[in-house]
């Protein structure tokens, strides 16, 4: 059986490696402290594979867009574009065993989850890796099981159907006939408008009641957003789907928002759940 031993929640803006002079020392300084700390829950959770709820950016899933997609593959190495973002080339292993075994379970459960065995990881996977569960040299240290969204092509999926997806990924982990100890990640957000006319612009009245809800288990008050009141917050601010599918993973319960911080023209957040 699986064991959920570590839920985590990060920024996966692109500027914070690529453009890490934009801000002041200070506020980089807080920015990369805080993928320190979760680093070091990382490290105390001793996770033997580490799930990570990303989404696209239409660079993978360009002609045709589906809603969930699970990476059925061995190993992968990027992202592409590391040298602009200014990290190093991972080479990623990937759990295949667990993956094919949550694909099968999702379909059978009424999820019309998509796969693919060709994995494209751009900055969503890639970055929060970079920090959180690498050496910062080029390897990953755990294996990885990579589910991508649709977080910006309408028609998205509803944050209701990200959090079903996301309380039968954990049945299904539970139900997992291996013993793993499994710690899973969701990155992106909070509120931005990446390409759009308020790049630049950040929520943080819809943030902090984003964070506010996560502190306090307050499930039903997200779930209740329709992706037309969130996306009004900036055309990438639907990244809290993913959010909201780890959410799910974790039962519901509350998380620990560990720090908030509005800089690299995004409203970033970090966030802990404990089993």
């Amino acid at each position: 059986m699986a064991r959920l031993v570590l839920g985590l929640g990060a920024t996966h803006a692109p500027g914070i490696t690529a453009r890490a002079e934009e801000e002041p020392p200070d506020k980089r300084e807080r920015v990369y402290g805080n993928y320190d700390k979760l680093k070091a829950v990382v490290e105390e959770a001793r996770p033997d594979v580490l799930v990570v709820v990303a989404n696209d950016h239409v660079t993978y899933m360009f002609d045709i867009i589906p809603q969930f997609l699970m990476v059925v593959a061995d190993e992968y190495e990027g992202p592409p574009d590391h040298e602009w973002l200014r990290i190093p080339k991972y080479r990623v292993k990937f759990d295949r065993g667990l993956a094919e075994y949550l694909l099968r379970g999702l379909i059978d459960r009424g999820f019309d989850v998509a796969f693919s065995s060709n994995p494209l990881l751009d900055h969503a996977t890639m970055l929060p890796l970079h920090f959180l569960a690498s050496d910062r040299r080029g390897t990953v240290l755990y294996p990885v099981v990579s589910m991508l969204t649709n977080a910006f092509v309408r028609p998205v999926p509803p944050l209701r159907r990200g959090f079903q997806l996301g309380l039968t990924l954990r049945r299904l982990l539970e139900e997992y006939p291996e013993d793993r100890r499994v710690a899973v990640l969701a990155t992106g957000g909070l509120s931005h408008d990446p390409g759009g006319p308020r790049w630049g612009y950040v929520d943080e009245v819809f943030d902090r009641r984003f964070l506010d809800a996560l502190a306090g288990g307050n499930v039903d008050d997200v779930l209740s957003m329709t992706p037309d009141e969130v996306l009004a917050t900036g055309g990438g601010s639907y990244e809290i789907l993913n959010w909201v599918v780890v959410w799910g993973i974790m039962g519901g319960r509350p998380a620990e928002v560990v720090d908030y911080v509005v800089g690299y023209n995004i409203g970033s957040a970090w966030a802990v759940w404990r089993p």
